[in-house]
């Protein structure tokens, strides 16, 4: 299975990323090609000695125009693209493959819901539409992936196991056909769904749908994995790569040789003796062949290969968790923390101190004219248009619009403010209430258990609109006067854009 660096890289500054990501030997660049490279150097070094000490000068002149006419044309072979289109096409056969290995999860928590009852039978009925999900399951690894096939060399095995039972083998080898029977334990289940309709553990057929089409779905992403090993890339890809590269490199072995002799047209200006960029070359181009290679069939025992029997008693054991221990077992009913209040989940204190993403709109920041009020007109070309209005005489008006005199700082300031905003608006929104057994809230009791919970201090109001009646006295312009007024306090997060406290800082 591949090394997992994710909190490596998660938790480390970016030096540590550096020694701790590069320096790492499983799984690493330097284990792939370490060997090809040490070849590849020794080759070099062998022509390199004979040049120099072995060739007379007529030789080495004639070496020396050879690997001049070999370096001129080392473009001819199109490393960058046959490369970079190979990878591509084998990164999304590995991300498909790996999007459909299959987790059980879906149809043991739709079985546990839907097949209902807790005596001998039910119970029966809903471990064994599972584990004939994940009987099928470890038949298409036990074709496709070496690790797997080497743990269940026979069916026997799986029946020692406990994938497979006695009598259920029996059964299996009474199916006569030429071709693989993956498709029979998934036979298995929905018929079992069918019968725990008819004996009414599931109560109608949308609930007995909705854990076929679970193994529906369980099934199809099998038979793509399936069919992605039945038929591989046309070998002659993967092949035409593999021999790019490698000439590539054995014409390095000349082409990239120092030229020592200074009557020479090509004289290389430092004679070096290691060829240090070749072999950076050497590591990128080997180094990118080599992912390509081993995600072209994950599924063997390389250390970047997918680790199948994991997944298969994975999904055995969290299945028959969910369908049988965990079924119809639910915790007691309470009311949360939250009833009556504001949801506002704590954070640890170490938590606390980094700034949570929280969401702004693009134009929450746009500088809009400070004006007392908003004149809205028709636009005049959806009027030269609009030849159906119903109600010309209401596009004819105008909508005069109040603007509430809310103090903000000036955009200068807001864009020059060094302070966390995120910090200074959670601080301005919350306020400390006192720990004890029992919080007092709104003249009504809540007990804690020691925890300072946060109250929401409401600053934010909600706007009303008052629009005058059509049955009123209009103004002698034909406007429509508009007022705005607070209108009690929302409890919600959702407007805190249109916080005073948030005005003030963005």
């Amino acid at each position: 299975m591949a090394y997992n660096y994710h909190f490596d890289i998660a938790t480390s500054s970016r030096g540590k990323i550096l020694l701790k990501l590069i320096f790492k030997w499983k799984s690493s660049i330097w284990k792939a090609i370490y060997g090809e490279l040490i070849v590849w150097c020794m080759m070099y070094f062998f022509i390199s000695i004979i040049y120099r000490f072995a060739l007379s000068p007529d030789q080495q002149d004639g070496f020396e125009r050879f690997v001049q006419f070999i370096n001129a044309r080392m473009k001819y072979i199109p490393m960058d693209f046959m490369l970079g289109f190979f990878v591509t096409i084998v990164s999304n056969r590995w991300i498909t493959q790996f999007g459909n290995l299959g987790m059980i999860d879906n149809i043991a928590l739709f079985t546990s819901a839907y097949v209902n009852g807790r005596d001998e039978k039910a119970r029966n009925i809903r471990r064994n539409i599972v584990r004939y999900c994940v009987l099928s399951q470890t038949m298409v690894f036990r074709d496709i992936h070496f690790g797997v096939r080497k743990r269940f060399p026979t069916l026997e095995t799986m029946v020692a196991a406990g994938i497979m039972m006695p009598h259920e083998l029996h059964k299996f080898n009474d199916v006569k056909t030429r071709y693989a029977k993956y498709w029979l334990g998934f036979n298995w289940a929905l018929h079992l769904v069918n019968q725990a309709k008819k004996e009414g553990r599931i109560e109608g057929d949308i609930p007995r749908d909705a854990i076929a089409q679970e193994i529906k779905n369980f099934r199809t992403g099998l038979q793509l994995i399936w069919t992605y090993d039945w038929v591989p890339l046309p070998l002659m890809y993967p092949q035409l790569v593999f021999l790019a590269v490698h000439c590539y490199f054995l014409l390095c072995l000349i082409g990239r040789q120092f030229i020592i002799r200074p009557e020479a047209a090509n004289t290389t200006e430092i004679d070096l003796w290691i060829p240090f960029m070749s072999i950076i070359e050497f590591l990128f181009y080997m180094g990118w062949l080599k992912v390509a290679m081993d995600l072209l069939n994950p599924f063997g025992e390389d250390d970047d290969d997918f680790d199948c029997n994991f997944l298969i008693d994975r999904n055995l054991t969290v299945s028959m968790a969910a369908v049988d221990d965990s079924y119809d077992d639910l915790p007691e009913i309470k009311k949360d923390i939250f009833w009556d209040d504001t949801v506002s989940p704590l954070y640890s204190s170490e938590a606390a101190k980094k700034d949570v993403n929280f969401y702004m709109g693009s134009a929450t920041n746009a500088v809009i004219p400070d004006v007392a009020e908003f004149t809205m007109v028709p636009h005049p070309t959806n009027e030269k248009h609009d030849r159906y209005a119903k109600k010309t005489a209401r596009r004819t008006g105008t909508s005069v619009v109040s603007v509430p005199n809310f103090e903000r700082t000036p955009p200068s300031r807001r864009k020059n403010s060094t302070d966390s905003v995120l910090s200074t608006t959670i601080g301005n929104l919350f306020q400390r209430r006192p720990t004890g057994g029992v919080l007092q809230q709104n003249g009504k009791e809540r007990s804690g258990t020691g925890v300072d919970y946060l109250t929401p201090a409401y600053n934010n109001p909600t706007v009303l609109v008052e629009i005058d009646d059509d049955n009123q006295k209009r103004n002698t312009d034909n406007t429509k006067r508009e007022s705005v007024t607070s209108f009690g306090r929302s409890k919600s997060f959702n407007h805190s854009a249109e916080h005073p406290d948030y005005l003030k800082k963005y």
